[in-house]
């Protein structure tokens, strides 16, 4: 299954396959039409849709030569979209702009109808005797085809000005991210119903003493581990056998090196090949089931925003907000159990706690961001929201980790080089979300700027 869904992810991020799939169609269809206009008695069609083989030419090369120039447009756009994205945002959102399926659709469509139009203009031609072939309704067909084409161009343009805005790409990641997190919440919930209570982590020793015997699950190739089917790798596990997942979704494996250890020793390899089969592993990190992947997306903007060269805070600030409703859906997602134990068999996985979410978000935006005020500001702002809706709500997520962040980002703020003033502004800021960090600080909150 976890093969099968790495197959059917790299093929939909191919940008070919819709267009290859619309010209092999259009190809059909102009062999159809062709048979239908020649069973068809050319005087029981309505004269508004007659036409002449000239004219019928005429129309078909027109309709040709300009969807030819359309779909070279088309792709130049597409290419310096993906420029601008590998500059501007991140080299690990271009994959989200090749699989967009307005552009591979648009593309596929009007590369159909050119094919479509040449095939019909081939058979539309005088014979030496005076007969002609005129193929009319096959040529009414390509006008209807040129016309949707021109709206499927008009409106990939469109969209694709609009998914260069930094709320659109900030957004799109986010909603990907956020399925994941749904998706993972649900099962986990089933497979593991008791929650531990708002502010308390639910850490898990994740040193692992293994007995000599273990023996080791290699990784088939290097590259990063895309999936981890989890069902079929517990089902696959001898009975009185144990695994212990070493190798975590999201992480770098070199070819041979062990991704699982079970002990005691298997009878036969098989077992260690069919568990082996169970971890995709791929040339690139994927949404499918990897959260941190969209964090990282994110965070990514996020320090190019704040880069020298780029100078652009506001960027900065509204990726943060965006990760911040990424993190509180993580703060309703109850950890995932350390030890499965079922039918004399047991799975030993540790996966990333919500610490580890919380640092991975928020982390190198604090030490990057540390010299703007109105950065850390919307960071202790994000944390405060978190932190009141945790308990507001009694989510499963802890409580400790916010605090501890943001008196890291109280500690790079006072060793930054803003002006007094500026520290003083996020002190106050910070103090009156988190009273409790500095009990000597006033509750007044200092009056700011909202744009």
């Amino acid at each position: 299954m976890v093969r099968l869904r790495q197959v059917i992810d790299r093929v939909r991020h191919r940008l070919l396959v819709i267009p290859v799939v619309v010209v092999m169609a259009g190809s059909v269809l102009s062999q159809v039409m062709l048979a239908i206009d020649r069973w068809v008695d050319a005087e029981k069609i309505p004269r508004i849709l007659i036409t002449t083989v000239d004219s019928g030419r005429s129309i078909l090369t027109a309709l040709a030569g300009g969807l030819i120039t359309s779909v070279t447009l088309l792709l130049s756009m597409m290419l310096v979209a993906v420029q601008l994205a590998s500059s501007q945002f991140s080299p690990r959102t271009v994959r989200n702009w090749i699989d967009d399926r307005t552009q591979q659709t648009a593309i596929g469509l009007v590369l159909g109808t050119t094919i479509y139009c040449l095939l019909i203009l081939r058979e539309t031609r005088s014979f030496g005797d005076g007969d002609q072939l005129t193929p009319h309704l096959s040529i009414l067909l390509a006008l209807l085809l040129g016309v949707l084409s021109l709206i499927a161009v008009v409106r990939s343009v469109d969209l694709l000005t609009n998914r260069l805005r930094v709320g659109s790409v900030a957004s799109g990641i986010m909603n990907e991210t956020l399925a994941v997190v749904e998706v993972e919440r649900q099962l986990r919930a089933v497979e593991n119903p008791a929650t531990s209570p708002a502010g308390r982590p639910a850490a898990a020793e994740r040193v692992i003493d293994r007995p000599p015997d273990a023996v080791a699950v290699t990784a088939a190739t290097s590259g990063w581990i895309q999936q981890i089917d989890e069902t079929a790798l517990f089902n696959a596990i001898p009975e009185g056998s144990t695994v212990h997942v070493v190798a975590a979704l999201g992480s770098f494996v070199i070819a041979d090196t062990p991704v699982l250890w079970l002990w005691p020793p298997p009878p036969s390899n098989e077992c260690l090949r069919e568990m082996q089969r169970t971890i995709a592993v791929g040339d690139a990190r994927t949404l499918q089931q990897d959260i941190g992947f969209g964090i990282m997306q994110m965070v990514d903007i996020a320090l190019r925003a704040l880069s020298p060269g780029v100078n652009d805070p506001n960027t900065a600030n509204d990726l943060t907000m965006h990760l911040g409703v990424v993190i509180l859906a993580l703060w309703d997602m109850p950890i995932s159990p350390t030890t499965r134990s079922e039918k004399g068999r047991s799975m030993i996985r540790h996966d990333l706690d919500h610490a580890d979410y919380l640092r991975a978000a928020f982390d190198p935006i604090r030490r990057y961001g540390s010299g703007d005020p109105e950065v850390c500001s919307t960071l202790i702002r994000v944390l405060a929201t978190l932190h009141s809706e945790t308990k507001r709500r009694e989510l499963r997520g802890p409580l400790k980790p916010i605090e501890d962040l943001v008196e890291r980002v109280i500690e790079a703020v006072d060793h930054s080089d803003l002006s007094e003033y500026d520290k003083q502004v996020v002190r106050q800021l910070a103090s009156g979300s988190f009273p409790q960090l500095d009990p000597a600080a006033e509750p007044k909150r200092p009056r700011e700027c909202c744009l």
